[in-house]
Formats: C-alpha cells, structure tokens, sequence
C-alpha cells in the first residue's frame, strides 16, 4: 500500500448507525480481527480478548443494557445530542464485536506509570484499526462506549465475561445503509459535519507550542458548536 491508498482508506472510514440486515461472513470477521491482532501495544501486552456476537436475541439484550443505562446517565447532560449515538441500533448490525482488556497486564508496565491509560491506548489503536480493515473490505463500523456502570456488569453476566475484565468498547460490524441514513432527519448535521477536520496548519508546532495559533475559550466552544457530532444547536 502507498501513502495515497493509506491516505484515502482512512479519509473513508467514518461511523455509520444504520446497518442492513445483509450478513457478514465469518471469514470476513476473522479478517478484520487478524488486522487488530497485529498492532503494536504497550509492551507487546497484547491485552485485548475478542467476543463476536451474531444471536438476535443477545444483540437485542445487549443494546438494552445499555439504551436503559444510558437513559439515566442522559439526565447529567441535557446538551448532549443523543441523535447521534449508535448504542439504540446495535442490535441491527448484523455482528458484533466486544472489545475486553484483561486488567492483569498492567503488570506489563512499569509502575510509575498508569497502566489503565497505557491498556486503553493499546485497545483504541486496536480497534480503529479493526475499523480500517472493516472499511477496506467494504463493511461499515461505529464506535460504541461503555465505560463502566450497571450496564457493563450486566453485559458481562449475560456473555460469561470474568468481572474484572474491562469492555473497552463494542463494535458493531456489517454493511451500512446509507440509504436510511439520508432519511432519518436528526442525522443530517452528523452526517453532515463528520467528515469535517481542522487544517493540518493549524495543529502543527515546531520545536516549541506556537501561542499565535493558541485559540481562546470562545474559540473552542464555538468549534464544538459547529464542527462535533456531540454537541448540535436544537432549534
């Protein structure tokens, strides 16, 4: 692969909520996963453990779990812009793929540093590029966040997960329905500002942190006002 085909994969890989029915070989799973199984991580750790799930009724238990935490934890943030979560449609992608980390490896890691951090980084490196083999072979992906809570523990019952594993995150796996996606009218602002990115001029410093490109308060907030998928004005 040359920089441009690199370049281009990732410029189209993006989250899609909205799956078909289509199914996913198992051949094609075990592709992507053989690319996440390949990345680098902190101290070779390799900490992560793969659950595919691809039974209707565990989907819809799953997405459950979590739609009825998440209700709750909505409360906290009235702001947020629920419309774009994909954790409600889970269960209409045709697989799923759990994303655990086994917490005794932090034993991997020196001990002055976090190790909690340290096996987050290898997952999320993991995972995105689950994501880019998903989009290399035609298949569409999302990331869904647990993080903790009831919701979690429950997953883990439900599925035989040991407690003190972690699901770092969930990936739904299948074909996107592009179609439906252009329909559904909360979506238009997601679908409209995700593939929107910062010029490459102005992130980058050299040899020291430039304060005339430092951007104030106001700065920021209106970029999250205008450019994230998290935070959308209501009208």
């Amino acid at each position: 692969m040359n920089y441009d085909d690199l370049l281009d994969l990732v410029k189209k890989r993006r989250s899609f909520r909205r799956f078909k029915s289509e199914s996913v070989s198992k051949e094609m799973v075990r592709q992507v996963l053989e690319v996440g199984r390949h990345v680098p991580s902190a101290g070779n750790a390799q900490p992560w453990e793969f659950i595919v799930v691809e039974n209707n009724t565990m989907k819809k238990n799953i997405t459950m779990n979590i739609v009825n935490d998440r209700a709750r934890g909505l409360d906290k943030d009235p702001n947020m812009y629920v419309e774009v979560a994909v954790q409600p449609h889970l269960h209409t992608a045709p697989v799923l793929i759990l994303v655990c980390s086994d917490p005794r490896l932090h034993e991997t890691f020196p001990v002055w540093l976090d190790g909690n951090i340290l096996v987050r980084q290898s997952v999320a490196i993991c995972i995105y590029a689950i994501q880019l083999a998903a989009e290399s072979l035609g298949l569409a992906t999302a990331w869904a966040t647990i993080q903790g809570g009831s919701r979690e523990t429950a997953i883990k019952e439900l599925l035989g997960i040991p407690p003190d594993y972690t699901i770092d995150h969930i990936i739904p796996l299948g074909y996107a329905d592009k179609e439906k996606e252009k329909q559904t009218k909360p979506l238009a602002p997601v679908l409209q500002r995700a593939s929107l990115r910062r010029e490459l001029d102005e992130m980058i410093h050299y040899e020291h942190y430039d304060m005339r490109k430092h951007r104030s308060d106001e700065e920021v907030k209106k970029f999250i006002w205008s450019k994230s998928v998290t935070r959308v004005p209501r009208s």
